[in-house]
């Protein structure tokens, strides 16, 4: 059966509500034994787990503030959701949060790949969780890569070649220049704060490749704290 990511399913939820002025959750998501108006857009039959999955994609978009509650039905006022302007505004750029906004400005890609991530913890098992940490380390890799060009980090004021790195440009030489770029850190403070987040994004991809690689299987929870700790790094340097 195809596997939707978090963000298609998000995305749909919005599509849904931005046609309506108003759906019950249930009617979205379906319940045992019926389908839903999220199954029916996505083409697919929803078994327990993916139910469960889009419940969890639909309280997301709620805690971001993307939909909310109309609050007006007399039986079940919590149940009855419409859009919010910033889920409008969230569907047209089709990215759900502003770290996807920056990715996909680095490289559409990005955000494909962080829900990729995503997706392998939540549908499988040894195999997609070596996966999951194998997608963490590409995002990782591919927004230093093209968010940080060589020829605009040699350009940098102050950029001095690293002798120990292949070209003389480190991955902190990258985060710097993202940093700089995206945030226009000036005070000391803020510097000290991307050079934290610096040296745990180097850390987590360090860690995020080994398990990639690793003939062991991974732990679960192991694998979510590394892509939530990088996600955190990536915002902390991009957003």
């Amino acid at each position: 059966m195809f596997a939707p990511t978090p963000r298609s399913m998000e995305l749909a939820i919005l599509r849904l509500l931005s046609r309506e002025r108003h759906l019950n959750i249930f009617n979205v998501i379906g319940r045992t034994g019926q389908g839903g108006a999220l199954a029916t857009a996505l083409g697919m039959t929803f078994d327990k787990a993916t139910r469960n999955l889009a419940l969890r994609c639909f309280r997301t978009l709620e805690d971001k503030g993307l939909v909310q509650p109309t609050l007006t039905d007399l039986m079940d006022p919590k149940d009855w959701f419409e859009i919010t302007d910033a889920g409008r505004d969230a569907l047209v750029r089709g990215a759900v949060d502003e770290l996807d906004v920056v990715l996909n400005s680095i490289h559409p890609r990005l955000p494909e790949i962080r829900a990729g991530a995503w997706d392998a913890v939540h549908f499988g098992g040894a195999d997609a969780l070596r996966q999951a940490a194998h997608s963490g380390r590409e995002l990782i890799d591919i927004t230093l890569k093209e968010g940080a060009p060589d020829d605009q980090v040699r350009a940098q004021p102050g950029f001095q070649r690293d002798k120990t790195s292949t070209g003389g440009i480190t991955r902190k030489h990258r985060l710097k220049y993202l940093m700089i770029t995206h945030k226009s850190t000036a005070s000391e403070s803020k510097l000290s704060e991307a050079e934290r987040a610096i040296d745990l994004l180097m850390q987590l991809s360090k860690r995020m490749s080994a398990d990639a690689h690793s003939r062991s299987t991974p732990e679960k929870q192991e694998v979510i704290d590394a892509l939530y700790s990088s996600e955190a790094a990536l915002r902390a340097v991009l957003t």
